[in-house]
């Protein structure tokens, strides 16, 4: 019989990690490539070609495929969107331009403020204006349109952005807009802001309207040469045209190819997204519900905080320092991944990040003419790759030359020995991720004791056991296949569809049945949506929120509501008490509270692959299971302390058991990634495939 293979990819910075998972055998085979930077679809086809290989299959036997990548977010960070124009009211020609009036640095006189996606001289405006009753106060002045779309096309546009105020209660003037500019520019991508988030606050609604129109031509160019690759029977996969291909979206869901070009501004973050749903999934087969994930990659290290199983989302965001209104993961990504470079100051402090190598050239000892040191390079001069090894199964490492650049880059100018050198750079490293781990924990009430460290990504669990003895924290848990966890979320992950609309009124105002009219037409159109994209009723669910805030606040909070309980309406005010006093530090029972709009997520809920379970064991790694031992320089628990060289035991992940039991120091190898037991570290294999280590404090 043909194996029925489900397939993800998520294309990193360095690598390009692929999954293939067989349906019958629960078989799982993985691959990572390096990412190819001139067209990231080649690298993408290349890793999945090899992933369905090794399960003996081929592009025929495969019955869906999740991508998640960075496409979106490079571009903006490289600044490599499209040429956008950007159409507004008559008298807010500079509303990007002016944005919250936010200082970065507050009593910097000589503040330079980021340049902005659209310049100033592709803004443009037309009369009309609609009230905040959505109510038309002046016409739309449909020749101020065409005259916008003739200097538009004479300054070779390639995308257009439309924002007009109090759109979220009347669309007309905007799709009237939209209709215009499509017809006199017709190899646009013209974006209104009411079709891609229909809430209040026109800055940020502009911005991500803007940020969206930025980014169609870019992805549409991208998934169209995906798909090339995909079916392509020669030189990519061979797919088929009727396989579904499901793209991860930044809130942990996946959209359709479809709905990825038409929105691309909700892939920002997926690949990291895709890590953070996939490690809920695999923690909680632990019964670990409460966990702070740290995803190390080659350029960033991408931090969340999961409760009770379910990530944190937020619709408040930046890329970039492009504000984003939209539900996104709430992730903290940081300057200090694998491809990091260390350097030193003009202080002479020794620096780690925000500077990469990234996959071209890379880290010194990938021998594709890097030349400055980073933290992949430190750990390899301290014993914690193998010099022999192969990166990924492939790619060999240059030990010489890494310690070349780190004695010449940071150990004789600092006056200190080789290892010290590289133990220097970790440690620094470790002091940026443990700021960044703070800010999602510490900074908003939570005690990372009370949390297990979920380390992935190709440098993850290398650093897992030292980052938590920084925090307190007593577990860390190594989940399976770590380096490649994001491309396994794009195979657990549900479809989404999320919606929301303001309706600012005081609660007092609004009453139950009120509520439920508004309420009932948000769920049928999340319903439809999901209909629309072929999911079962049987498998099709709503979430609903409430947003609310005190009367005179400019923030609100959303209220999960269960629309089961008849008297959810009457309970409301209480359950926003009682998250603003967890949130906030203070509650006032006393004072009015308003709604300020009504948000709707549909999901369809796919079939969840049953991951493969460890064979029992009997507390005792096999014979088999360790492949040899290696010298490896440990700084050590106490600072004051000088570190050493310790003989480390060497196993291979995939040959350990439920219940064997390995103390540290230690390494355990597989083909994604390395762990790293420190001294005084005990691991524990668990069935569900996860390492559970007790840190030594």
């Amino acid at each position: 019989m043909n194996p029925r293979i489900r397939v993800a990819s998520d294309v990193g910075g360095t690598f390009t990690d692929s999954i293939a998972y067989d349906e019958d055998s629960r078989v799982i085979t993985v691959s990572k490539v390096s990412t190819t930077p001139d067209n990231r679809a080649r690298g993408t086809v290349e890793g999945l070609r090899k992933a369905v290989g090794l399960q003996g299959g081929d592009g025929q036997n495969v019955v869906y495929v999740g991508h998640g990548m960075t496409t979106a977010t490079n571009a903006v960070i490289q600044r490599k969107g499209a040429r956008t124009a950007f159409l507004t009211n008559t008298g807010f020609r500079d509303l990007l331009l002016i944005g919250r009036q936010n200082r970065p640095t507050l009593f910097d006189l000589q503040v330079v403020r980021p340049e902005q996606l659209v310049p100033q001289e592709l803004c443009f405006t037309a009369a009309g204006r609609i009230g905040a009753d959505g109510a038309e106060i002046a016409p739309l002045s449909e020749e101020d349109v065409r005259a916008a779309g003739r200097a538009m096309a004479a300054a070779g546009v390639e995308a257009v952005a439309i924002l007009f105020l109090h759109s979220y209660a009347n669309p007309a003037h905007e799709r009237r807009a939209r209709d215009i500019l499509e017809e006199m520019l017709p190899e646009a991508a013209v974006c209104a802001s009411t079709d891609i988030n229909a809430e209040f606050r026109e800055y940020e609604r502009a911005s991500t309207t803007v940020l969206n129109a930025y980014l169609r031509p870019v992805m549409n160019t991208y998934l169209r040469s995906l798909s090339g690759f995909l079916q392509d029977a020669e030189k990519g996969l061979g797919l088929g045209g009727d396989k579904p291909v499901m793209v991860m979206d930044a809130a942990g869901g996946l959209m359709s190819l479809e709905s990825a070009r038409a929105k691309p501004v909700h892939t920002v973050l997926s690949g990291p997204a895709g890590g953070v749903v996939a490690s809920a999934h695999v923690a909680a087969l632990a019964g670990v519900p409460d966990i702070i994930t740290m995803d190390i990659g080659g350029t960033s290290t991408d931090i969340s905080l999961i409760r009770g199983g379910r990530p944190e989302v937020t619709r408040s965001a930046k890329l970039e320092t492009v504000p984003i209104r939209l539900p996104v993961i709430d992730i903290n990504a940081i300057g200090a991944g694998g491809g990091s470079i260390a350097w030193i100051d003009d202080g002479g402090a020794l620096r780690v990040g925000p500077m990469s190598a990234e996959a071209v050239p890379g880290p010194v000892c990938y021998g594709r003419g890097g030349t400055e040191p980073t933290v992949t390079d430190a750990n390899l001069v301290l014993g914690r790759f193998d010099g022999n090894s192969r990166l990924g199964g492939e790619l060999r490492m240059d030990v010489a030359s890494a310690r070349a650049a780190i004695q010449e880059k940071i150990a004789d100018p600092l006056g200190l020995s080789l290892d010290e050198a590289a133990a220097g750079i970790l440690r620094v490293a470790h002091a940026n991720i443990v700021r960044g781990i703070r800010v999602v924990s510490v900074e908003r009430g939570y005690d990372p004791r009370d949390f297990a460290l979920v380390p992935f990504g190709g440098a993850g669990p290398m650093h897992g056991s030292p980052v938590a003895r920084e925090l307190r924290m007593t577990r860390v848990l190594v989940p399976p296949t770590p380096g490649i966890l994001c491309a396994l979320g794009q195979l657990i992950s549900d479809l989404r569809h999320d919606f929301v609309e303001t309706h600012i009124l005081p609660y007092a105002d609004l009453s139950a049945e009120g509520a439920a009219g508004l309420i009932g037409a948000m769920v049928a159109r999340a319903d439809e949506h999901l209909a629309h994209d072929g999911v079962p009723v049987e498998k099709r669910s709503v979430e609903v929120r409430i947003d609310m805030r005190y009367i005179g606040q400019s923030y609100e909070l959303a209220i999960p509501v269960d629309l089961a309980d008849p008297d959810y309406w009457a309970k409301l005010p209480e359950a926003f008490h009682r998250m603003h006093q967890a949130r906030f530090g203070h509650a006032d029972r006393k004072a009015p509270i308003e709604v300020v709009g009504i948000g709707a997520t549909g999901i369809g809920r796919i079939d969840t692959p049953h991951l493969p379970q460890l064979p029992a064991g009997d507390g005792t790694p096999a014979p088999e299971a360790r492949v040899g031992e290696r010298e490896i320089y440990f700084e050590p628990l106490d600072p004051s302390e000088q570190g050493r060289h310790h003989k480390t035991a060497v196993y291979r992940r995939e040959a350990l058991r439920a219940g064997d039991v390995i103390q540290g120091p230690a390494v355990i190898e597989e083909v994604s990634s390395t762990t790293i037991l420190y001294p005084g570290d005990r691991l524990t294999a668990h069935a569900s495939g996860n390492l559970i280590v007790e840190v030594a404090q």
